[in-house]
């Protein structure tokens, strides 16, 4: 039997942060990842540069079932912590906007930087390793590998969520979680794109690839970012930061010209429709919004043929699609591109300030595997690392 202080499943981003926190601490730490390589995820994220962090991350930045777990950890360990670890190291990196920072280079500098700081700091790593079963028993957990045990009295799960499952992601924290009795919020896809209805597709599939900056709400939620028409749906930043609140059914307002409000923008119309059609409003509308959309939303507005001799409820109608087109997405676009996981194991099980089990004494969750999914732009990197690191200080 293997015996360490520590066993870590899982070495992605807070799994790597924790077992070197832990080990620096003088803790004996064994780091189990089942890919044949280190943070499989890492390397493709951020376009292959990695958005490690954003150095505004706040509690607001974060969607859970309960907000308030997060606040502990951010506090702790925060944007300068970890910008710091990367200035030492000597990684350039710069700052894309709002705070999003990206290596200069490639994310495989961030996945060596974790790597480096697990090794030398005396945990050990092993990777492709198939975990069968874990076990618990007077106060010790067994981690069974097809040909091989280990053996610990503090076990943390860093497995990660569903998305990317190309790249190895499973179910099996949520497994472990539900072994132990512990509850799971509904995981699914979230920071993806979503899909068109059947007759919103009809309208606009065939206007793939055009972008620009919209506002949207869903419910209470709202934001004014970019905006991309694909051949099947909406994506763009505003659209993955959408998924974060979407739920089935639910129905998303697009605002094309935020700018604007609709009795601005009829008054505008009005006066178009008095100059002959020939107005500036229209000129300018065909420049802030690609043409061939600006086309499309008068069209399925029913505004066709010479705008001077559109009725006044046609103009209204359009103003209104111009600033509350309403969509009823039929799904995301699923987990394959889905950056992260919406959901997962309920934060209530656990202590905030360590990421310890309330029920199981010496079980940890850390990372994408918990119901905390933070929005675009370095948050999701920020919480792994803020959680990885209280973790480390824990067990």
């Amino acid at each position: 039997m293997n015996t360490y202080d520590v066993i870590i499943l899982g070495g992605g981003a807070a799994g790597l942060m924790c077992a070197a926190t832990a080990a620096s601490r003088g803790r004996k730490v064994m780091v189990l990842e089942q890919s044949r390589r280190p943070s499989p995820k890492i390397l493709v994220s951020g376009g292959g540069r990695c958005n490690f962090t954003n150095i505004y991350a706040k509690p607001s930045n974060y969607h859970s079932s309960n907000p308030g777990f997060v606040n502990d950890a951010l506090a702790r360990f925060k944007p300068k912590d970890f910008i710091a670890i990367v200035k030492k190291k000597g990684i350039a990196y710069h700052e894309k906007k709002d705070g999003q920072l990206f290596c200069d280079k490639s994310a495989k500098e961030i996945i060596d930087l974790l790597v480096e700081r697990t090794q030398q700091s005396g945990a050990s790593l092993l990777l492709n390793q198939k975990v069968q079963q874990v076990y618990h028993e007077k106060d010790l957990f067994t981690v069974q590998l097809e040909d091989q045990s280990y053996q610990s009295s503090r076990l943390v799960i860093a497995t990660g969520g569903l998305s990317w499952p190309q790249l190895g992601a499973s179910d099996f924290g949520y497994k472990i979680a539900q072994q132990f009795g512990m509850k799971i919020v509904e995981p699914s896809p979230a920071l993806v794109g979503l899909n068109f209805s059947p007759s919103d597709l009809t309208k606009f599939k065939d206007l793939a690839g055009i972008h620009l900056t919209v506002s949207a709400s869903c419910g209470a939620w709202n934001m004014v970012e970019d905006i991309m028409i694909t051949h099947t749906g909406l994506s763009g930043p505003i659209m993955l930061n959408a998924s974060l609140v979407w739920e089935p059914g639910k129905e998303i307002v697009i605002n094309w010209i935020p700018e604007m409000t609709v009795e601005e923008t009829y008054a505008q119309l009005k006066k178009d429709k008095a100059a002959g059609g020939r107005g500036e409003f229209r000129i300018w509308f065909s420049e802030r919004i690609p043409r061939r959309l600006a086309d499309r939303i008068a069209w399925n507005a029913g505004a066709r043929g010479a705008w001077a001799e559109l009725p006044d409820e046609t103009l209204m109608s359009l103003a209104k699609n111009i600033h509350e087109y309403r969509f009823v997405p039929q799904d995301t676009f699923g987990y394959r591109v889905a950056e992260v996981t919406k959901g997962g194991v309920d934060t209530r099980e656990f202590s905030p300030q360590t990421m310890e089990s309330l029920k199981v004494p010496g079980l940890f969750f850390i990372g994408e595997v918990l119901d905390i999914t933070g929005q675009l732009g370095g948050f999701n990197f920020q919480w792994a690392w803020a959680s990885g690191w209280v973790s480390g200080q824990a067990v």
